[in-house]
């Protein structure tokens, strides 16, 4: 077999040059591909030959666009145009919006493509598929057509279609009204009202009107703005539904929850910051993608304008030519224009004047004798879905009088204190007078205006003083100001006003905390006060309880800009750093603050050592509002084991919540609530005492039955002369109970008790079983009797014992020689334990009762019955009874004893017959 042979390579490295202009040309052509592989990525095409429709903007990743005529997607730049027949698409997560020359306003969520046509100057939309939102202005409509139907959306509507797939369709009206043609095959039109919602395709149980995905509402007031919800829903009426809202969009933080049964609308109230929000039913869950529907509230902070000028009641005056009113607002900085409306009524009907302007202020003379009202409403053009709120309405007089009345002008600036530098002026500043063609300022370095420092004449209501600094160097200075009239007459002046000059070429000022902060006592010593200057030298930084710094707390030298570590007890403070420089000492401005202690603790209500849970519903903890505080934090946690809460928000404006408790296990729990203050730009974040509050919680349960318990039985003579006592617990108090006691074989209780106490004692009761239950409800309409009659039984009475015979004995004899000295029979027996009565009988040998008798016991003598009537006896066998007794005081005998029989003889002769003569024939008279 042929094999080849090894070789080896040997490179030359003797052309190093080559090999370098190689790779050289190589990254070139790398870079110069990779360059115009961007630049045709990211190209935005342009055309004369047609005239735009509307621009695009669009923010979060992406656009597309595509001409009508072309198949090649180019990405257009913020507020490109769009041309009729463009078709427009966003990418994931990316958000674009439409302005179309005709005011109407569209919108397009991500992963959304539409196609825009214009046609005899209404503008019409094809949508393929996403999420659009349509809001037309007062004076145009517009159409969105997707597959075979169409919504024709009248002016001033607000409306949106979302398109998941072929098919399935969804058209909600927020706002207005629209008519839609096509749907479900049909060529009959339908109008749609606001809240209407249509769905073709797979149905969506859950829909929200409004707000939409990703709505704009404007905070006014400064209050914050209600949001309202409206939904429709095809779930049933009882399902429970969750509202969820978060800053944030993975809702992981600061998530508010609210449980909305059998509502179709909810609004929150006063909200002043964007929120996500996430509407779902609680069995189906959040993360259900057929039953949740979520989006987002930005809340944008635009204050209603703030009128300064004219001031309200202000009044003018003029002789010949009516006075210049210069009218000045504060607005905002997402304002586009406002509208400037002056009428001679307060409801500003027919206004003389409304115009819009793009800034804050304008100056008019267009307004006769008379008072005038007046306001300012912003416009925005911003698509937003609550009306723009209108300035306050102020109003103002104008007088002509017949002769110019004497009057001082009105100084603005300075007042207190004004800033020089070198080869820099400072500006003067006073308001208008009518009937006044110049003025003239004075500046003196005394109130008396006899050290005349400047003395000008200037023709308009300000004046600039070049090179300030070395005209009114470092110290105190007066200026007025006066109205010269067209004659050259010199008008009253203004009363003179004291400033002070500071060459900021020597600046100390103090920076941070501002005047009038609060510090949270924890948080001073981590506070750094800071000051801003540009003198090199030592400075001193002092803190003092008093306004003069008459004693100081602190006195540190310091050659930076800010010092930190100081620690201050509660109260007001003053603050100020002072440092030596060329023109002598100076000083910042004297600023105070407050260390101020931590809030107060919350007073907890309604919770007491037990906290009982019910079956269903929610569990309310409510406690006191903190003065000061903004959020709560409320951590409930088990006794023992502190690191796993079983409840925690960290974040609650209210001052109560609701926890379903359910689940819990019953034992000893910690309820833990906290105030804090949020930082502001006048205040640190500061905390509050905690309320710590121990409870036992506990689960409704039925009632308890205690004793007696079941299966017992109970001896017949203390059910009898003891009663024993039912005993029962509820861990509630019940609003309504009622303790039943029924015997077998009885058909009505024998005892029954409405609302009995805890421990009710039973009435006597006779042998037998028995069964008792108790019957209870709590106030909230929980049923909690118990849960089986517990059966009982009371035992027969057991006879007393016999009574022994002490005479006569048995088989006893009573013979003559008894008789000879006995006239009668004593009948003796024993005494009975607890025997009350005893029953005696004396019969015959034939068992005929000869003599009965019932005698009271007496327990200190022998029980004894005399029999005298001998002549009754006969001789031959006699037997006496003798029974013990237990009666109850109305005599009925509840415990009977062994009868005790005892056998004697009567031995005594017969009595011999007694014969006597005829008496004959007896006469009487």
């Amino acid at each position: 077999m042929k094999t080849r042979k090894n070789t080896k390579s040997n490179p030359s490295f003797t052309n190093v040059g080559t090999d370098i202009t190689v790779v050289v040309l190589s990254l070139l052509v790398i870079f110069a591909s990779s360059f115009l592989f961007v630049k045709n990525l990211n190209r935005t095409f342009s055309r004369n030959d047609k005239t735009p429709v509307a621009t695009v903007t669009f923010k979060y990743k992406s656009v597309q666009r595509k001409f009508l005529d072309r198949a090649v997607w180019d990405r257009p730049q913020q507020n490109s145009p769009v041309y009729n027949g463009d078709t427009i698409r966003t990418s994931p997560e990316a958000e674009a919006t439409l302005y179309f020359v005709d005011r109407n306003v569209v919108e397009l969520g991500s992963s959304t493509m539409i196609q825009v046509f214009v046609n005899n100057e209404e503008s019409r939309i094809d949508l393929t598929n996403g999420l659009v939102s349509v809001e037309t202005s007062d004076s145009s409509n517009m159409l969105i057509s997707s597959e075979n139907t169409t919504a024709k959306i009248s002016k001033g509507s607000s409306f949106r279609a979302d398109k998941s797939g072929e098919g399935n369709l969804q058209l909600v009206v927020e706002r207005g009204e629209a008519a839609v043609t096509g749907q479900d095959g049909a060529e009959k039109t339908e109008l749609l009202t606001q809240g209407a919602v249509i769905q073709t395709g797979i149905q969506t149980p859950l829909v929200v009107v409004s707000p939409g995905k990703n709505v704009r509402l404007l905070n006014q007031s400064g209050n914050g703005t209600d949001v309202a919800f409206q939904w429709q829903s095809s779930l049933p009426a009882a399902e429970e539904l969750i509202l969820e809202t978060s800053p944030l969009s993975n809702f992981s933080d600061e998530v508010q929850k609210y449980t909305l049964t059998g509502l179709t609308e909810y609004t929150l109230a006063k909200q002043n910051r964007s929120f996500y929000w996430r509407l779902y039913s609680a069995a189906a869950g959040a993360e259900s993608a057929v039953n949740a529907q979520s989006g987002k509230v930005n809340i944008i902070a635009a204050p209603a304008p703030v009128l300064l000028e004219p001031a309200v009641e202000a009044q003018y005056a003029y002789t010949v030519a009516p006075p210049a009113i210069r009218f000045l607002w504060e607005g905002n900085s997402l304002v586009a224009s406002y509208l400037l409306e002056v009428a001679d009524n307060p409801e500003l009907k027919n206004p003389q004047l409304s115009r819009f302007v793009n800034t804050q202020s304008l100056t008019l003379s267009d307004f006769a004798e008379g008072t005038w009202y007046w306001r300012v409403t912003p416009r925005y053009l911003i698509n937003v879905e609550n009306a723009p709120e209108s300035s306050k309405t102020a109003f103002f007089h104008i007088e002509k009088q017949s002769t110019a009345a004497e009057e001082a002008p009105q100084v603005l600036f300075p007042q207190a204190t004004a800033e020089t530098s070198s080869g820099k002026g400072m500006s003067f500043a006073w308001k208008n007078i009518s009937e006044t063609k110049s003025y003239r300022l004075k500046v003196a370095k005394d109130a008396e205006m006899k050290t005349v420092v400047v003395d000008t004449i200037v023709e308009t209501n300000s004046f600039k003083l070049d090179d300030a600094a070395a005209v009114l160097p470092n110290g105190d200075y007066y200026w007025t100001v006066s109205g010269i009239d067209s004659k050259g007459s010199e008008m009253a002046a203004s009363t003179p006003v004291k400033f002070q000059t500071v060459n900021t070429d020597y600046a100390l000022r103090g920076i941070f905390p501002p005047n009038g902060y609060v510090l949270a006592d924890t948080l001073c010593p981590d506070t750094r006060f800071t000051w801003k200057t540009n003198v090199e030298t030592e400075k001193h930084f002092q803190v003092s309880a008093s306004k003069d710094f008459s004693t100081l707390a602190v006195d540190v030298k310091t050659s930076g800009n800010g010092i930190e570590g100081i620690s201050l007890p509660h109260g007001q403070w003053y603050w100020r750093v002072i440092a030596d420089s060329e023109i002598g000492l100076i000083k910042t401005e004297t600023k105070h603050f407050t260390i101020a202690p931590p809030l107060d603790k919350p007073n907890l209500f309604g919770i007491g050592g037990t906290v009982i849970v019910f079956p269903s519903g929610k569990t309310k903890f409510a406690w006191s509002p903190v003065k000061g505080a903004d959020y709560y934090q409320v951590r409930i946690t088990k006794i023992g084991n502190e690191d796993s809460p079983l409840y925690e928000n960290l974040f609650i404006t209210e001052t109560q919540v609701e926890i379903a408790l359910q689940h819990v296990l019953e034992g000893g729990y910690r309820i833990s609530i906290q105030g804090f203050a949020s930082a502001s730009v006048t205040s640190t974040r500061r905390y509050g005492l905690a309320v710590d509050h121990n409870f036992a919680l506990k689960h409704l349960k039925p009632v308890e039955l205690l004793y007696p318990a079941d299966g017992i039985k109970i001896g017949g003579l203390e059910a009898a002369l003891d009663p024993f006592t039912f005993k029962w617990e509820s861990i509630v108090p019940p609003a309504s109970s009622k303790l039943i006691l029924r015997k077998s074989g009885t058909a009505n209780p024998v005892f029954e008790v409405s609302d009995p106490p805890t421990a009710i004692q039973a009435p006597a009761l006779e042998s037998g079983k028995y069964t008792w239950e108790v019957k209870a409800t709590v106030p909230e309409g929980f049923d909690i009797s118990s849960r089986k009659r517990f059966t009982f039984t009371v035992l027969p009475i057991p006879p007393l014992p016999q009574a022994v015979f002490g005479f006569p004995k048995t088989d006893t004899v009573l013979d003559a020689a008894f008789f000879k000295s006995n006239r009668s029979i004593d009948f003796r027996w024993s005494n009975v334990p607890d025997a009350t009565h005893y029953w005696f009988k004396l019969s015959d040998s034939a068992g005929r009762s000869i003599f009965t008798t019932d005698i009271r016991a007496d327990g200190a003598t022998e029980p004894a019955v005399s029999f005298k009537d001998i002549a009754r006896l006969s001789p031959g066998t006699f037997s006496a009874e003798v029974k013990a007794q237990r009666r109850l005081s109305n005599g009925k005998v509840f415990q009977d004893g062994t009868v005790s029989r005892v056998r004697f003889k009567i031995d005594i002769p017969k009595g011999r017959t007694v014969s006597t003569d005829e008496t004959g024939v007896l006469y009487g008279k």
